[in-house]
């Protein structure tokens, strides 16, 4: 790599993407890779479609990198179980394409999947656990995972648990979205039985950062320090922020059904980001006071 190693993010106008670019672009030359929306201002920029390969590698010959950091994913899950083709597209396809486009050009890989690659049928699950997505989504995220450690054996996976803190654009992390609805007066209706380890987008960007500058391979469990309920969350942002937590309502899955069906526990043991990376998640406290006040 160059003194200053220049990183392509993808899906760098995403909600942890835009995040993840922004908080490396102090420590690398962030290339930024977005298609329809903007990423954050001040960083140079590459159109990207992954759903064409002649795009991706345009982008890659356009932006000379010498890693990429790919966090664009079709990540709506309810979308995804009505729309499982384009889901597949973009999650499984598209991601092997880039990762062997990385391995031809010598390129370091970092990508991102997600916590919902799980089954949710035991705490704290580890990297050597069996994965059995129970959802599209996570189904599509699981095979991306596999193409990229087939097709580019020296990349590494970091599985991201439920995001929290700061996001970028007009969606909301999850305590983003909470702290929203409580200023707003809005009631919530928060799950008791989907549990979760969220953890801070900067915490996230951290340890991409350690992932780039160490020759480490293989999946990493990303997970925060606390193992909560949608509905503990709800509080914990509640305390946090000194709002009332009045308006947040439990429920249970039964009595709420969402169009995909997410897996009951997933939260992560990440020792192995602890050993291997160096890396330590900052506190859920920290990263409820760290989100914005509005959307961008």
């Amino acid at each position: 790599m160059r003194q200053r190693a220049r990183v392509l993010v993808t899906g760098a106008a995403g909600l942890l993407g835009g995040r993840v670019a922004a908080l490396l672009a102090p420590r690398f030359d962030v290339v930024a890779a977005c298609h329809t929306t903007a990423p954050p201002p001040g960083m140079a920029v590459v159109d990207l479609d992954l759903r064409d390969p002649a795009s991706l590698i345009a982008a890659l010959e356009r932006a000379r990198p010498d890693a990429v950091v790919h966090c664009a994913a079709q990540s709506d899950a309810d979308r995804c179980e009505r729309e499982p083709q384009p889901a597949e597209r973009l999650n499984v396809e598209a991601t092997a394409e880039l990762a062997r486009a990385c391995r031809t050009r010598g390129l370091r890989l970092v990508s991102l999947s997600t916590d919902l690659v799980l089954a949710g049928d035991r705490p704290f699950a580890r990297e050597e656990d069996p994965a059995g997505a129970l959802l599209v989504y996570g189904r599509t995220k699981l095979a991306g995972e596999d193409a990229v450690v087939a097709e580019a054996p020296d990349a590494a996976v970091l599985r991201v648990a439920l995001v929290a803190g700061r996001g970028h654009g007009a969606k909301g992390t999850s305590t983003e979205s909470i702290a929203w609805a409580l200023r707003a007066r809005r009631p919530l209706r928060l799950y008791t039985d989907q549990i979760r380890t969220p953890v801070d987008s900067a915490s996230v960007a951290d340890a991409v950062a350690r992932a780039l500058e160490r020759p480490v391979s293989g999946r990493f469990h990303l997970g925060g320090p606390e193992r909560v309920s949608r509905y503990e969350l709800g509080l914990r942002v509640a305390a946090v922020l000194g709002s009332s937590g009045d308006g947040i309502v439990p429920v249970t899955v039964a009595e709420m059904p969402q169009e995909a069906r997410r897996p009951a526990d997933t939260s992560l043991d990440s020792g192995r980001a602890r050993r291997e990376l160096g890396w330590e998640p900052r506190s859920l406290a920290d990263a409820i006071r760290d989100g914005r006040p509005a959307p961008d």
